[in-house]
């Protein structure tokens, strides 16, 4: 299929993600690039809290219910901006030069990172056959069935019983998209990963540095090609789970660090009502897209607040006495919060992948998670550190401590031999190596970014390069497309191919892997056609079968590979093959509604088969099925037991 055929699903997606937040931002008012980089993460708070209030007031799952809370969100904010928030400063020209470089800021990465997915995706009707992605293609088509995409909801589908809490903030984007567009859920899910990936992220990568560090237009497009320079994000969580979710979470997480920052910063800050209410804003959307996300971005923060206590306490009186109460709340929380967004102990289970000098290598290396190593990326960081240690003042000291939390959570995570070590400060991400890998990257950008900016500095003061200096100052443009290209050729190396490679191989179509075979997928994609509305498909999920639910909007009998069982489904997949007109059986089918088996191979590089499916196996001899299509190896059977073939 044409790229062009994306281009619908990509204006709705990129709709979704800012137009609600921009609405609110503005009434609240968030004006310039604040307004721009903070409006995906309150557009997902929205969507996150329309999400869990609608089932409550009996609206089915659609924009409504989005539609309807910003009308309401943005009243409140109205009457919140007019009556206590405070007035904000009058805005300052933004000159033509610093326009060209958020411009180029933006596009350049945008670009790198758009150009790495489209090659990698091949098609836009593709998908990642990855582990994770059962759910999260299959969730997507639940929330369109059931009309509900509440996280207190979503889990229902693999575990009828209910799981407390699903994180459902990509599911309900995405069934969005699907609804507006007239897409398909694959084709949708491909353009959140494109916008999110290479519009939101590098926004929020841009805003993060030049809040933290200033808006030196230099400094800008630095960290504008800096957020396609980390192969940990948004690149790993595509390929490795796949964490979309989480990559989600991740991308507005930017956003959250800097309001953080405006709340938090030591002395008299204005406007602190408004940041404070900011936070409160995004943080729901944070919580619903993952909340291993609001963790990181817990973690990340740490040094403001910790700066922010310090100064109290060398207040006298009544300030210092806040501190204190404050410092016991933040713990307080801090431990609740744990507790809460921990994962229970049974989901705790990743190992440790590396010595601890491995991963301080991997850390310094910027080779996190085996990546090849980005010597540039390192440079920048070392210079980035000494710069701090050398002239620090709190905005760098703060950067720099960022960049030390993540690795040593990363450390942790990936080689610490201490079990009770790792579960009190890296269990929110399910002791899991890649995802903290995927937020170093967000720690250490504005440290790379430091080192950026020190290094073009001190280059330019060089004898040598006078002529350079000068010829600079009276076309800067020159100067910033020399810095572009420097550090794009720099950075766009064996790690960033080696992400690309990654990616391509969860989406590639072939015999053997590294689930699907085109043929598999070709007759996924005609069930519509050969399924009636009402029938459910069994099949052996780890063949790839369960794909089709996501895929052919036809209900499947085992939409995950991890799910509880009932006995009707197992009684199904143990036994139709051979006892497929016993009383167990005909009531199975009966109570779940299966009257169709896809039979694929099972010859990928996916091969974990964990579970009895031996009732779905040499079925070309059992007399319970008839054929009714086959693609190449692909078919698809109908029961014909149980009077299910008249």
């Amino acid at each position: 299929m044409s790229w062009v055929s994306i281009l619908p699903a990509l204006i709705v997606t990129g709709a979704l993600l800012f137009l609600p937040g921009l609405l609110l931002g503005f009434l609240l008012r968030l004006r310039g690039m604040r307004l721009l980089a903070l409006a995906p993460a309150l557009s997902v708070s929205l969507v996150a809290v329309a999400a869990i209030a609608a089932p409550f007031v009996g609206i089915r799952w659609s924009i409504l219910p989005v539609l309807v809370l910003t009308a309401v969100a943005s009243l409140a904010a109205f009457f919140w901006s007019k009556h206590v928030g405070v007035p904000a400063r009058p805005r300052t020209h933004v000159s033509a030069r610093q326009l060209v470089a958020i411009i180029v800021s933006i596009a350049v990465p945008a670009a790198l990172i758009a150009f790495v997915l489209v090659r990698s995706m091949h098609d836009p009707e593709f998908f990642s056959q990855r582990y994770d992605n059962f759910f999260h293609l299959n969730a997507v088509q639940y929330v369109l069935d059931t009309g509900n995409a509440s996280p207190l909801w979503l889990g229902s589908m693999t575990s009828p019983a209910g799981v407390p809490f699903y994180p459902s903030g990509w599911h309900a984007l995405v069934s969005i998209v699907v609804a507006l567009s007239g897409a398909s859920v694959p084709l949708a899910t491909n353009a959140m990963i494109i916008v999110v990936a290479a519009v939101v992220w590098p926004i929020g990568a841009v805003f993060l540095v030049r809040e933290l560090l200033g808006r030196n237009q230099i400094m800008t497009v630095i960290a504008g090609a800096l957020a396609a320079a980390f192969p940990a994000f948004p690149f790993l969580l595509l390929h490795y789970g796949v964490l979309y979710p989480l990559f989600l979470g991740l991308a507005v997480a930017p956003a959250a660090i800097v309001v953080a920052w405006w709340l938090l910063r030591p002395g008299r800050v204005s406007r602190r009502q408004d940041w404070a209410l900011l936070l409160v804003l995004v943080v729901p959307g944070l919580g619903v897209a993952h909340p291993g996300a609001l963790m990181a971005v817990v973690a990340l923060t740490v040094p403001f607040v910790l700066a922010r206590l310090l100064h109290q306490m060398r207040a006298p009186g009544r300030p210092r006495v806040i501190a204190i109460g404050l410092l016991v709340a933040y713990a307080a929380v801090g431990v609740v919060l744990l507790q809460v967004v921990r994962p229970p102990g049974s989901q705790i289970y990743w190992p440790i992948i590396n010595t601890v000098p491995d991963s301080i290598g991997e850390v310094v290396a910027a080779s996190v998670y085996g990546y090849p190593s980005s010597l540039g990326i390192t440079a920048l960081m070392i210079i980035g550190a000494y710069s701090v240690i050398r002239r620090g003042t709190y905005a760098r000291w703060s950067v720099l401590a960022m960049a030390v939390i993540s690795a040593v959570l990363y450390i942790i995570v990936s080689a610490s031999p201490y079990e009770t070590l790792r579960f009190w400060f890296t269990a929110p991400w399910y002791n899991n190596p890649p995802r903290i890998a995927a937020f170093w990257a967000i720690g250490v950008l504005p440290l790379a970014a430091l080192g950026g900016i020190v290094l073009v500095t001190w280059l330019l003061r060089q004898r040598l390069l006078a002529p350079v200096r000068r010829f600079s100052e009276r076309l800067p443009i020159v100067l910033i497309a020399v810095v572009v290209i420097a550090l794009v050729g720099v950075t766009q190396n064996a790690a960033i191919r080696q992400a690309a490679a990654d990616i391509e191989f969860t989406y590639e179509l072939r015999p053997g892997g590294p689930i699907l075979s085109p043929d598999e997928l070709d007759l996924m994609e005609d069930l519509d056609e050969l399924v009636p509305e009402d029938a459910v498909i069994a099949g052996d999920p780890w063949t790839g079968a369960s794909f089709a639910y996501g895929v052919s909007g036809r209900r499947v009998l085992m939409p995950h590979l991890l799910m509880d069982l009932t006995d009707d489904a197992e009684a199904i997949n143990t036994k139709l093959n051979t006892d497929g007109d016993s009383p167990q059986v005909c009531d199975a089918l009966e109570d779940t509604g299966v009257a169709y088996v896809l039979d694929f191979s099972a010859d990928g590089d996916f091969q974990e088969n964990d579970g009895d499916y031996s009732g779905l196996d040499d079925l070309e001899s059992s007399p319970y099925v008839e054929l009714v299509e086959q693609r190449g190896d692909a078919k698809l059977y109908k029961i014909v037991s149980c009077g299910l073939g008249s």
